[in-house]
């Protein structure tokens, strides 16, 4: 009796947690993860329909403003990195603003022949260009990024009609040095340099190579020394040989750092370390940062939050006070303290006393009590302030709000804080 007993808890108990599985299961959905728009374009000039992929930045339903554009050759194989970089620029960090990708698909071996045409430019601008500042919310700008032929495609565009983009990213370009016949496009750029057209470059160009690629290093080497030698007034231009990576990886180096460096005065500027401030060119570089920043993109010409905490910071981590004085100083006039991060301040503030200096973080805190008045840990700060100016009454009223506070909100420190109310009573 008590085995079938036992038999029966049995079964009921596991049709118990069967059934408990299949209703978590019912419960999952599956749905389509889509990125993007995908149109097919017909084209009179290369005589053929294409495949377009577009991304469209999350801001864009929600609102009427225009978008700078980036144009990725190989699209079929690209067009998710362009819009993956897009998403992580442009989320929590904003490292730089919102932008449209557009992504041109290609197809084997056709690739080679389209991506060695200037037809394939003309398409591009003439048709692609136009249908994607008719059909969406675009600004003038415009980038071009490509990968080996693409690359050397974007910096044939470049040299022929240095108008159609304000950017230029290329990786792992070929072939720019050599050409089946006629100048190389070195050699074409170099005719172009050496006259009024040296003016005509106002442009960025981003241009990236592994460092055991032979065959295409040789021409990207070739480039960088024409440039080094030509200085193009106006062209903002970049060589980079990239290590541990190889030519079918370049692509997404190159791409990220290229748009990192184009977009380079759009995030606030942040300094980590004070051999870097030096090297950088100290405070004329960080008003010359802030007033191109605004020029460019509207912001603010002031000193930033996030730039003066970084500062201040690299000197509190060099434990160097005179330059922690020095960033101080300047940043007074800027209300620095009243638009920190309340944690952060205390990292200011601890360094003051530190220094024999707590005179300076009471005022600090002083500044933050209009606002954070209900704060344990602000209180219990002041006392350790006037502590070390000997000031026990005043260090005695602190802590006491400090006690008074944790104990209320049942704070984890109130054991601490105590401690520091009862070691000055006995004192």
């Amino acid at each position: 009796m008590r085995i079938k007993l036992f038999m029966a808890a049995l079964i009921m108990q596991l049709f118990c947690i069967s059934n408990a599985n299949a209703n978590a299961q019912a419960s999952v959905t599956v749905q389509a993860n889509v990125i993007g728009q995908k149109i097919s374009l017909p084209s009179k000039i290369l005589d053929e329909v294409r495949d377009i992929q577009i991304y469209l930045p999350p801001s864009y339903e929600s609102g009427d403003k225009s978008y700078p554009v980036l144009y990725i050759l190989d699209g079929q194989r690209l067009f998710l990195l362009g819009a993956s970089i897009a998403q992580t620029f442009t989320s929590q960090f904003k490292v730089s603003p919102d932008f449209i990708v557009v992504g041109i698909n290609n197809s084997y071996p056709q690739r080679f022949r389209h991506l060695g045409s200037s037809k394939f430019i003309d398409f591009i601008e003439k048709e692609l260009v136009t249908h994607i500042d008719k059909s969406y919310r675009t600004t003038d700008e415009r980038i071009i990024f490509g990968w080996e032929y693409a690359g050397a495609l974007a910096i044939e565009s470049m040299i022929e009609r240095p108008h159609l983009f304000d950017g230029h990213i290329v990786a792992s370009p070929f072939p720019v040095n050599v050409a089946n016949s006629g100048l190389s496009k070195v050699q074409r750029l170099a005719e172009k340099l050496k006259g009024p057209g040296n003016d005509s470059f106002e442009s960025f160009l981003h241009f990236a190579v592994s460092a055991n690629e032979q065959g295409v290093i040789e021409g990207t080497d070739e480039l960088n020394e024409l440039l080094k030698k030509q200085m193009p007034k106006k062209l903002n231009w970049q060589y980079r040989v990239i290590e541990g990576e190889q030519h079918t990886s370049t692509a997404h180096a190159a791409l990220y750092q290229g748009l990192k460096s184009y977009f380079k005065y759009f995030p606030e500027l942040g300094i980590y370390t004070l051999k870097e401030f030096e090297q950088l060119g100290g405070m004329d570089y960080v008003y010359h940062y802030n007033k191109t920043r605004a020029k460019q993109y509207g912001f603010s010409s002031e000193l930033q939050s996030w730039t003066m905490f970084g500062l201040a910071r690299a000197a509190i981590r060099a434990d160097d006070f005179a330059k922690f004085e020095f960033f101080m100083d300047i940043f007074a006039k800027e209300n620095f303290i009243t638009q920190l991060q309340f944690r952060r301040t205390f990292q200011i503030a601890d360094f003051y006393v530190i220094n024999n200096k707590p005179k300076a973080a009471i005022a600090l805190y002083k500044q933050l009590l209009d606002k954070n008045a209900e704060s344990a840990r602000l209180h219990n700060a002041m006392g350790d302030g006037y502590v070390a100016m000997k000031d026990s009454k005043k260090a005695r009223v602190a802590y006491r709000k400090a006690v008074s506070l944790a104990s209320k909100q049942k704070d984890a420190k109130l054991v601490e804080y105590q401690k520091n109310l009862d070691s000055l009573s006995k004192g």
